[in-house]
């Protein structure tokens, strides 16, 4: 057999669009490998009317408009002409990919292959006077017209490393292990992001190592083409910003031809990532001279190589004894045997036998000492010796990289290896990121380049978590931008947004000539309004009042917090330096002053941000094809049910994969800078986020909402009948990070819990009071949440409301219950008597939010009756399902609300219907209580989610 581009040449030539085309008008057969490539292989003639892809999940059709209207409409001649200069262009790309000559130039030709391909098919369309369009149909034929569920360059991968292994091959899975702990592990969001990004580029020197072996069509998981880590390994990647987000996924999934010596890739790939940690840490040590303080330790590098679970595991893709009984029915379906039917269950098996080896790891056992003040787990440098002496070594160390302007180090801290791997990354990864082969260099060579350039702007800018805090829109703010007083401008001088304290931060670090190596170019914002000269008069002065802070420390957006003025101790901690360090010219009570002037104008700084975490629900049992997967019949042209679910496919795999990786690379970061957050991480399903607590729940409705997309254009999204769940934590900018991260990870558990998509918001005040509630996504939707807030805002319904609610005393009685939120609504309001409309639709939105707040009772709550049961059922009410999308309607829900203004019972509402269904499990009398117990959780839900929102700043502007 060839070499890998030889193959996948051989391979295009045979089912190229022109072939699968030529195959409908009996003109030439396709080859019987490519044909067990179909879920099902319907009994259709070879005529069809239109050519369609169907969602490979959703089963949404899309057409291909132009081909299907040249197809009805031309005669056999003409389309055999058409077919000639399909293979014209065909050839003509094949002939570059037969050349490539390497695998890495193999790799570049595929990356490019679906524009190579429209260009070619643009060129031969415009000489038989056809439309454009058509090529960009072709790109996308659906590999079997007749069971378009996939399109045919996904199916040629595999088509292709099937050939290459004549009919055989292996599935080959990697994993890297931990992930949550290692991440979390940090103390700013400089950790937070290394610590993520870390994790995908050690993924990637194993994908690198696979690709490279096997070819990049090989990679089922994550899909490469137009990924950015393999763009810029191949030296094509336009927009090195997209390198910025960590968006590998710790599990790696192949399929290679033949059988493989598993032993032997492990240990490559092993090597390859340890190896370059060891290396990391050694430029580490170098560059901040830890051995002019600390001798080393064989233990450091033992740390660093042997932390992370490298996991290598593969198994053949073959008729296994055993796992027939899970497909019986669909294979009785398929009427055929082959092997690529039996991919579901061995992925499946795979996927266990890795996760079962994974466990077995264990790093190294720390030796007593002082543990690291960032993990707590690993041996500090240096932490052997004593206490006096590790303090003192590391404060000398400190003071020595604060002379050199490199701030690192905060105070009272002690680093182990792996967390000063993670510290000196940032600073790898600029190197990196201007030149992929950095990854090649010696560790000595790393240091100096990294020491060259520390007197440089960084390339990679971080914010801290109070400078996102600083981000929000203030009310203050608000009304001067209202009254044209104070605003941003463009560069034109037009009206833009309200000033925030982010906008004074930047101003500062401009106008103080202050360097910060992590925040690249600094660009002031314009200011206009009728007080912008007061505005700037304050500003200039508060710059002169910070230039020696700002110019002499790192600076930090946290010292125009006043409580951190109230004494030169509390300055020097914002700083993370001693009183002694800081600068002697400074005046507090005038830098006091100039806080408040501003605090005057646009009210106080915000101290409060947003954290957010979510993750795709049952993406891994959809990939495996035991979850959440339509009747195979309904993925055919047909559309007819089988009575057979499909199950998981490797064509299919890639094709979601294909639109995972997309989702991440191209519409995630997007959205994220548009509502002002900074991603820290979007692998696939996976979403992680700091952003302000203005804007982090629109930022978290709108990812889900384009995750749910079934088309854009030919590319597929992950369909309306999938789904997200999120944790959001709204929390104080002084919390400590690692309790935050852990924090908004049990959001999202918990949102998943109450029976996934759903969105659990948490609010953890500085005071120490934490509330929270779980929400349908649907209380988003529309402008209903958003409308009844800005009444409460100018004061229509008063926010008294939220906090009398006394639900605990009323009876559980579900009308009963209504009538009292009716009373309270209308007792909080102050509506004239001639606006019942208003007052009315104000209870019909309060109602509506009420509806989608998602309950649970506990254990004993009710006695005699099974908790169990009962969140099952009231699931099933609750619960906005993707799946079996069944949900009210705010027309629905105003009904309601018009029936109880009306004193009349309303004829059917979600407390009526889960009434009915607790009264098929229990007396009439328990079902009553407890659909009421349920509704007042409801009620009491809403106005913790109101709290939450009206606190936050949603919908403020």
């Amino acid at each position: 057999m060839g070499r890998p581009w030889e193959v996948y040449s051989d391979a295009f030539l045979e089912v190229a669009p022109s072939r699968i085309l030529g195959y409908l008008l009996g003109l030439n057969d396709l080859p019987e490998e490519w044909k067990k490539l179909s879920s099902y292989s319907p009994k259709d003639s070879r005529t069809l009317t239109k050519f369609v892809l169907k969602h490979p999940i959703s089963t949404k059709e899309k057409e291909l408009v132009h081909l299907s209207k040249f197809w009805r409409n031309s005669s056999q001649n003409e389309k055999e002409e058409f077919l000639n200069a399909l293979r014209k262009a065909e050839d003509d790309v094949v002939n570059k990919l037969k050349n490539a000559g390497s695998m890495e130039e193999f790799a570049k030709l595929w990356n490019n292959l679906p524009k190579m391909l429209k260009d070619a098919y643009e060129k031969e369309l415009k000489q038989l006077n056809l439309t454009p369009e058509i090529a960009g149909e072709l790109v996308n034929l659906p590999a079997d017209p007749f069971v378009p569920d996939h399109d045919w360059l996904s199916r040629l991968d595999i088509y292709a490393q099937l050939k290459a292994g004549n009919g055989e091959a292996t599935l080959v899975r990697f994993k890297l292990s931990p992930v949550q702990g290692f991440i979390g592990n940090a103390r700013t969001e400089r950790d937070l992001w290394a610590g993520s990004h870390i994790l995908s580029f050690l993924t990637y020197l194993a994908i690198s190592r696979l690709w490279r072996k096997f070819g990049p069509n090989a990679i089922i998981v994550p899909h490469l083409r137009g990924q950015p880590f393999f763009e810029h390994e191949l030296k094509i990647l336009k927009e090195r910003d997209k390198l910025d987000i960590a968006n590998m996924p710790n599990k790696v999934l192949a399929i290679v031809p033949g059988t493989v010596d598993v032993n032997e890739l492990e240990e490559e790939v092993r090597n390859e990532i340890r190896g370059f940690l060891e290396k990391l840490f050694q430029a580490a040590w170098s560059f901040y001279k830890l051995g002019d303080i600390f001798e080393e330790d064989p233990v450091y590098n033992e740390t660093v190589r042997n932390y992370f679970s490298i996991t290598v595991e593969a198994f053949p893709l073959s008729k296994t004894p055993g796992i027939e009984s899970a497909l019986r029915k669909y294979l009785s379906i398929v009427g055929d045997s082959n092997e690529i039917h039996y991919y579901s269950e061995v992925f499946a098996i795979l996927d266990q036998l890795t996760d079962f080896k994974s466990v077995e790891h264990f790093p190294p056992e720390q030796p007593k000492g002082f543990k690291c003040t960032l993990c707590g787990e690993n041996l500090a440098v240096g932490g052997r010796d004593e206490e006096d002496s590790v303090k003192h070594s590391w404060n000398t160390l400190r003071n020595k990289l604060r002379s050199r302007r490199i701030y690192d180090i905060k105070e009272n801290e002690r680093l182990c290896p792996l967390c000063l791997v993670k510290r000196f990354y940032p600073r790898f990864y600029s190197l990196w990121k201007a030149d992929y082969l950095w990854v090649e260099q010696t560790a000595e060579g790393i240091s100096e380049r990294v020491d060259e350039r520390s007197d440089q702007q960084g390339p990679k800018g971080f914010m801290s978590v109070s400078e996102v805090a600083m981000r929000r829109v203030t009310e203050k703010s608000l009304d001067r931008f209202n009254k044209d007083e104070l605003f941003v401008t463009n560069e034109s001088g037009s009206k833009v947004r309200p000033v925030t304290w982010y906008d004074i931060f930047l101003h500062q670090l401009f106008y103080t000539g202050a360097r910060s190596e992590w925040r690249g170019e600094v660009k002031p914002p314009k200011f206009g309004g009728s007080t912008k000269q007061e505005f700037e008069g304050i500003l200039a002065q508060l710059a002169g009042y910070l230039r020696p802070l700002f110019q002499g420390l790192e600076p930090d957006c946290e010292v125009l917090y006043k409580d951190n003025l109230r004494s030169e101790d509390a300055v020097a901690k914002v700083f993370g330096v001693d009183r002694d360090s800081l600068p002697s010219e400074i005046n507090f009570e005038d830098l006091k002053t100039g806080v408040s002037k501003l605090e005057d104008l646009v009210g106080e700084p915000p101290k409060y941000y947003g954290l957010l975490k979510m993750d795709g629900d049952n993406m891994g049992k959809l990939l495996s094809g035991t979850k959440s997967v339509k009747d195979v019949g309904e993925y055919t042209l047909a559309g007819e049910g089988l009575g057979v679910k499909r199950p998981s496919t490797p064509t299919v795999h890639v094709a979601i994969t294909r639109s995972l990786s997309n989702f991440a690379v191209n519409h995630v970061p997007k959205i994220s800078k548009d509502y002002g957050a900074e991603l820290l991480y979007a692998g696939g399903d996976d979403v992680f986020a700091v952003a302000p607590t203005d804007t982090v729940f629109s930022l978290a409705y709108e990812i889900q909402k384009k995750f749910r997309e079934d088309w854009n254009g030919f590319e597929y999204l992950q369909g309306s009948s999938r789904s997200m769940s999120a944790g959001i934590l709204i929390t104080y900018y002084k919390e400590p990070l690692y309790i935050a991260v852990r924090k908004v990870a049990e959001l999202e558990h918990l949102a998943k819990e109450s029976g996934r998509n759903a969105v659990a918001i948490g609010y953890r005040k500085h005071s120490g009071t934490y509330y929270w509630v779980v929400a349908n996504w649907s209380v988003f939707s529309g402008e209903h949440l958003e409308s009844f807030l800005k009444e409460m805002r100018n004061g229509k319904i008063s926010r008294k409301l939220l906090y009398e609610l006394d639900t605990k005393v009323w009876p559980n009685d579900p009308l009963a219950v209504l009538n009292l939120v009716k009373y309270e609504v209308s007792r909080h309001s102050s509506y004239r008597k001639d606006e019942k409309e208003a007052l009315v639709d104000r209870f019909a939105e309060f109602l509506w939010i009420v509806r989608n707040i998602r309950v649970r009772i506990a254990s004993g709550e009710v006695p005699g009756v099974d908790a169990g049961v009962v969140n099952d059922l009231v699931a099933e009410v609750i619960v906005d399902d993707p799946e079996n999308p069944n949900n009210d309607s705010f027309e629905k829900i105003k009904q309601v609300a018009e029936s109880i203004w009306q004193r009349r019972d309303p004829e059917t509402a979600w407390f009526i219907e889960l009434q009915n269904k607790l009264a098929q499990e229990f007396s009439e009398k328990q079902a009553k209580i407890i659909a009421g117990l349920v509704l007042k959780k409801q009620v009491w839900g809403a106005s913790v989610l109101l709290k939450i929102l009206l606190e936050a700043g949603w919908a403020l502007w």
